[in-house]
């Protein structure tokens, strides 16, 4: 069984089940594009996963298959589905044991160490301008001009504006319509730079980064080293994050639950913010 932190539990979790009593309800159903209802708190920051969901070219893509939708002999209604897809795609999360191999996988990972604030550096103008943009050390000391050191524990997140102006387009994410190992030598996105993820692992203790991408790393990426270097130091991950555009750029907490998969090495997540 995970033993909870519950002092961080108290300190993270507690004002969002207040906030929803508030509302009156749960976090909205995320739309295409997760946008929150006017005046809400909760901003939802989850794609949905159907047809469209964006996976590595190489992993096996989400699939639902109705099993059930029917009125029964006995006069009620019953549904029921099943369901399949590889850990890393959609908006997910990756585990340390993912490129270390000594890491932690998702079952070991206690539920309020996915909890924390949320840091954007927003870096949109610069990934329009070149797709194969990296993250630097210096963008993130642009924003610490602006905003004060960052925080202890934080979620750096990287907005480069990829997916929110073009998921689900597989051929706007990723670079390429291909699938299957020879799209790799095609994929062209955004990431960070591996020096910057040294720079927050080592001289800023955070907590783990994200980005809305497919990967951390950039598409043209052969070593994978910006996953590397965070998993190698126990940190985490989030991939194809939702509706950062309307994330500020300090000020938010970032919940991100995972499915408790046991020995994984990611999964899919529902990931929202509490909005200062």
């Amino acid at each position: 069984m995970t033993i909870i932190n519950f002092s961080a539990f108290r300190k993270y979790t507690l004002p969002v089940l207040f906030s929803l009593m508030l509302l009156g309800g749960t976090p909205s159903a995320a739309s295409p594009h997760a946008a929150a209802p006017s005046g809400e708190k909760l901003l939802d920051m989850t794609y949905p996963f159907d047809e469209n969901t964006i996976y590595w070219p190489t992993a096996e893509p989400f699939s639902l298959t109705k099993l059930e939708w029917k009125v029964t002999p006995g006069g009620w209604w019953y549904a029921s589905n099943n369901y399949g897809a590889a850990e890393h795609g959609g908006t997910h999360v990756d585990a340390p044991i993912h490129f270390a191999e000594k890491g932690r996988t998702i079952d070991r990972i206690a539920l309020d160490e996915w909890i924390g604030p949320a840091v954007k550096i927003d870096v949109v103008a610069a990934c329009m301008k070149n797709r194969a943009y990296r993250l630097t050390v210096n963008d993130v000391l642009q924003w610490e001009a602006k905003h004060g050191r960052l925080p202890e524990h934080a979620w750096v997140l990287m907005y480069t504006g990829i997916d929110t102006k073009y998921y689900p387009d597989r051929k706007l994410v990723l670079g390429t319509l291909k699938t299957g190992a020879a799209a790799l030598s095609e994929l062209n996105f955004p990431g960070f730079s591996p020096e910057v993820a040294t720079f927050l692992v080592k001289a800023r203790n955070i907590k783990g980064i994200g980005l809305d991408t497919p990967s951390i790393d950039p598409g043209d990426s052969k070593e994978f080293k910006v996953h590397r270097i965070c998993f190698e130091a126990d940190k985490l991950a989030i991939e194809n994050i939702a509706a950062l555009d309307r994330l500020p750029e300090k000020g938010a907490m970032l919940y991100v639950i995972p499915m408790l998969i046991k020995d994984g090495t990611g999964s899919p997540a529902r990931i929202f913010a509490l909005l200062p």
